[in-house]
Order: C-alpha cells, then structure tokens, then sequence
C-alpha cells in the first residue's frame, strides 16, 4: 500500500512540475512576472509596447496557445496569477502578451462619437484599425518570436469588451476565443448591438468560444424586467447587455457562447471573478478527469483505463488544430504503476501498448514494452519488441538487453 501511494504522489508531482507556470527568480531573487517588448505598427503609425509572460519551464520544441490581454497595465498580473493557478489540469499553459494603450478609447471603440457621457473623444472609432494591427501585425510578430499554438484567445474589460465583442462579430477568426468583461455596448446608442444579427448571419462561429460577464451597475434598486424599461443613463449599461444576451439566445444553434451575470459584483469588482470563469469556460475542452482512473484500478477494465485517453487528445487535436499526445513519461510511469502497485499486468501492458500507439517512432516505446514482457518471463515477446527498438534509432538499452537474452 504505501509503495502505490509513493507512486501516486510521483505521478501527481509530475503532473504538477509539467504544468504550472511559475514566476521566475533573477540573479537579485526579484520575482519576475514578464518581460517588456515593443513593436513599431504601420497601420497605427506608432510604437507600441506590449507585455510578455511565458511560463517558467517554457521549452522551445513546444507550442503554446496565446492569450492576448487589453489594458495591460490592470489586467496583465491577474491573469498571469489566474493562469499559475489553473495550470496545470484547468488550462492549457500559454503565452500571455499583454498590450498596453496609447490611445484606448481611439482602438476599442468601432464608431466616431466627438463626445461622449461628458467627456471629449474625438479619435474615437479607431476598432477597425486596431483589429488590423492585432491581426497583421502583432500576432505575426509573436509567432514568429515564440513557438505558438494556433489558438489565441482575446480578453477585454469595459470598453475593451465591447472591442471583444467587435472582434467576434466582424472578424470572428480573428481569435479561438473571446471573453468580453461588462463590456460597454451602451457606445453610441448602442451601435454594435442594433447590427449583431446581420452580422451573425454571415461567417461560421460554431467553433468559437465566447464568454461574456456582464456586472450589476444597478445595485439593488431595480431588477432586470424595470431595467429593460428604464431609459436612464444610469441603466444603459446593463440594458445594453441584457438586449445583447437576448440576440445571443436567440441564435443559440449558431453560436458557442457563455454569458453570466454577477449579481454582487459592479462594474470594477466583477473583472478578477469574471476572468476566472472566463477562463474555465472558453477552455472548458481542455481538463481530462478520467485520467485518474488509475488510482482505482480495479474498478475498470482495461479499455475503461485507456480508452478516455484516445478520445480526450483527439478533441484536444481539433481545439488545437494539430496532433496532441499525453506526455510519454506520463503513461509510462502509470502503466509500470499499475505492474508493481496494483500488480495488474493486462492493464499495465495496456497503458503501455497505448504509448506505443501514440508514440510509434519512440524506441523507447518497444523499450519500455520489451521490460514488461521480461518481468512477465516472455522471452519471445521481450526479445521482438527490443528488437522493434533498435530497428529505429539503435537504442543502445535494447542492444544490452538482446546480448542478455540471446
């Protein structure tokens, strides 16, 4: 019992270690959450600085999805915060790239409005050229600095959600996912909302995630039937979004979409929980809870025990759009867990056939293989699979091992 037990914790601490995006130390044991870039953009005419987090067991060979996070300077440290603590079995580790503002109200608001609640905003209506800078300029600029997943994920919070929001309706391949925090489509009387339907009746947006937060602006003075009827300033905000939840209901079939409303939350409060759940729900694809299964064995067959694996890295392959495998150190040390913890030796060369499936070319497959067939005293078996392995790259281990046994 208690060697299964130290394999479990090997096992977890594995996991762990793979995952979790920690924050660096430099030589002067500073915490380092990112690092400063900066990109020079035709479209805007102007410099432009954006921020940088990759986790800290970043590996070049690997590729990471993006999440692209507006007004870096407040949202930049909460989601490389969220992300250390939802790696890794919530969410995939990604590369953050926080962009921070020059002129906010100019690149997230997709209409001219001189002036607007009291406040001058004469460059506004810049979304268009904004949008082009993103997706022509800066999210070539870190694929090719950085090895990524095409997968990007785009996150705003008041005006910067209803550039989310922009995004997904005129641009929806613009990015994989879109997390709008009560975004403000009260902008000129509510433009974006009065053409929503048009827009969602052209493109395909069934592979998109969507997620929206919308707070209570309202406190508790009214609920939303006297809101949907007020025509206040004080209650357009939430009026805005409530008329967009409703075209989004209606168009339910078409689209993939979220929209959650935080009745003890305001308009500043609700970001740090609405990231959050922001984050489980546009990768609500990605945790795989049957893989514990191998802590109780005996309650599965070995199909039960393997199975889940095939189907939950082929619905990762289609989000990620490319071949995603489990880690092979992974169902190796599960599979020899299962020979010397539970004593379970067709479920053991199950997990292990199971590698071999994913991971043909790796010698060390046959390896691994031809080690569970001698400890099970089948000599032919071991020897074929040692054999499998030096055919592929002359694996010196299985070289040893043939002198031994011939």
């Amino acid at each position: 019992m208690r060697k299964s037990k130290i394999v479990i914790t090997i096992i977890t601490l594995f996991l762990c270690f793979k995952g979790i995006a920690q924050f660096n130390q430099n030589s002067e044991k500073q915490i380092v959450v990112g690092k400063v870039d900066s990109l020079y953009s035709k479209i805007l005419k102007e410099q432009r600085e954006i921020w940088i987090h990759t986790p800290e067991d970043f590996n070049s060979t690997k590729k990471y999805p993006v999440i692209y996070v507006l007004d870096a300077s407040q949202q930049f440290y909460v989601i490389t915060g969220m992300q250390k603590q939802l790696t890794p079995f919530k969410i995939p580790q990604s590369i953050i790239v926080g962009i921070t503002n020059t002129d906010r109200t100019r690149d997230f608001t997709n209409t001219n409005v001189p002036f607007q609640r009291g406040h001058e905003s004469e460059t506004s209506g810049g979304a268009s050229n904004f949008l082009k800078f993103i997706n022509q300029e800066l999210k070539p600029y870190i694929n090719n600095k950085y090895p990524t997943e095409n997968n990007n994920t785009i996150i705003g919070h008041s005006t910067g959600g209803l550039f989310v929001l922009y995004s997904y309706l005129h641009n929806e391949n613009s990015f994989d996912n879109y997390l709008a925090i009560d975004p403000s489509l009260w902008w000129d009387k509510e433009n974006l909302v009065k053409e929503t339907q048009e827009q969602l009746n052209k493109g395909n947006r069934k592979e998109k995630s969507l997620y929206i937060a919308v707070a209570n602006s309202i406190g508790k003075a009214m609920d939303t039937v006297k809101v949907r009827r007020d025509k206040t300033v004080p209650t357009e905000q939430i009026r805005a979004n409530l008329k967009f939840h409703d075209l989004l209901v209606k168009n339910n079939k078409e689209i993939n979409f979220k929209w959650e409303y935080f009745e003890n939350e305001d308009h500043g409060s609700i970001v740090v929980p609405a990231q959050y759940n922001g984050l489980r729900s546009i990768f609500s694809w990605f945790p795989f809870p049957e893989m514990w299964r191998f802590n109780t064995p005996k309650e599965y067959s070995a199909k039960e025990l393997t199975e889940p694996f095939k189907t939950h890295y082929k619905k990762l392959s289609i989000q990620m759009k490319r071949e995603v495998k489990p880690e092979w150190e992974l169902l190796n040390q599960v599979g020899f867990f299962m020979l010397d913890g539970h004593n379970l030796p067709k479920k053991a060369l199950a997990y292990l056939e199971l590698n071999a499936d994913f991971y043909p070319n790796e010698s060390k497959s046959f390896v691994a293989l031809g080690n569970y067939f001698l400890s099970q005293k089948n000599k032919s078996e071991a020897i074929n699979n040692y054999k499998k392995a030096v055919g592929i790259d002359g694996n010196q281990e299985a070289q040893a091992k043939l002198k031994e046994l011939e």
